[in-house]
């Protein structure tokens, strides 16, 4: 995988979602049956992510075996045991920081989380967890930290390909809101997995990221009084409040986000990599192999257009 071929494939991933999406409004247009079930939906998103990858990799006929593939191609290498510790330590720190994006970004868009909230909840916690905590960070980081980080990075220039691939999986969601978070975390899941050479520690802070996320959805909804949640939809914060929670966030982003990237450092070190950061910084000079390609320009724009079309359309309702 090298970067035209990163390009190729997200262009597919973009491609094959919105096609899927389109055909599927045209079945409901015609009379199908109701939406597709949630987990089912979950499972179909995944194999989209992972089909084009997949399929670009099969076309370049890479030699190896699957195990050499997953490891060498895709970077899940093992890590030490103290890593993975100071992993959590590390997705912990930067949970705020991501909380400050969505919070500002929810100043000009709609939570999109927030509408799928029911639907998860009808789904038994165990299954849910599954599909959020381990599925959908298993197929985001083999195809975004994996194929698309590791692509990108062989043209030399680590600190474009940290930027580039946060960008990509950014613009996966297909929102603004998420968007908004997911490149700051992207960048910080592919400096992790830069500092310790596998994209197993970014698959540790994905999968605890998502899954504090399910886990404090269904514990709320258990402690929460019957009727309390249309309460709380009907006293939502005003500019004010908003404002006051931005600004506790920011003060926390900047204090937890200054001490994990001391963890980042010890995490390097660790695992043989010292002063990554001074590397990966040295990196953005490096001119070996142009970055983009048509394709991948022609990617990034469908899915910006979408994003637009989507959050223009959300806003006349």
């Amino acid at each position: 995988m090298n970067s035209k071929r990163v390009g190729i494939s997200f262009f597919l991933l973009v491609a094959l979602q919105l096609l899927v999406g389109i055909g599927m409004t045209v079945y409901y247009l015609l009379g199908g049956a109701g939406d597709i079930h949630i987990t089912a939906n979950l499972i179909l998103a995944q194999a989209m992510n992972i089909a084009p990858v997949i399929f670009v990799i099969l076309v370049g006929r890479k030699k190896g075996t699957p195990e050499k593939i997953f490891r060498d191609v895709l970077g899940f290498r093992p890590i030490k045991k103290s890593t993975a510790l100071m992993t959590i330590l590390f997705t912990v720190l930067i949970i705020p920081l991501s909380t400050l994006a969505n919070a500002i970004s929810m100043l000009f868009v709609d939570n999109a989380v927030e509408s799928i909230m029911g639907d998860v909840l009808d789904v038994p916690f165990v299954i849910m967890f599954f599909l959020m905590a381990v599925l959908a960070p298993f197929g985001e980081e083999l195809v975004f930290r994996g194929a698309f980080f590791r692509g990108f990075r062989k043209s030399g220039n680590i600190f474009g390909a940290i930027i580039l691939s946060a960008v990509l999986f950014a613009l996966m969601h297909m929102n603004f809101n998420q968007a908004a978070y997911a490149v700051l975390l992207g960048i910080m899941m592919a400096l992790a997995a830069e500092a310790t050479g596998s994209t197993t520690t970014s698959f540790i802070i994905h999968m605890i990221f998502n899954g504090q996320s399910v886990c404090l959805l269904y514990l709320s909804d258990r402690l929460m009084p019957e009727g309390m949640e249309e309460e709380m939809a009907a006293a939502a914060l005003g500019s004010g409040e908003m404002a006051f929670v931005i600004a506790v966030y920011l003060f926390l982003s900047v204090a937890c986000t200054a001490v994990a990237f001391c963890v980042l450092t010890w995490m390097a070190a660790n695992e043989g990599k010292q002063n990554f950061l001074r590397t990966v910084w040295a990196s953005r000079k490096v001119r070996q192999e142009r970055l983009r390609s048509v394709w991948l320009a022609a990617g990034m724009a469908v899915a910006l257009a979408y994003m637009v079309f989507a959050a223009v359309a959300a806003a006349l309702q």
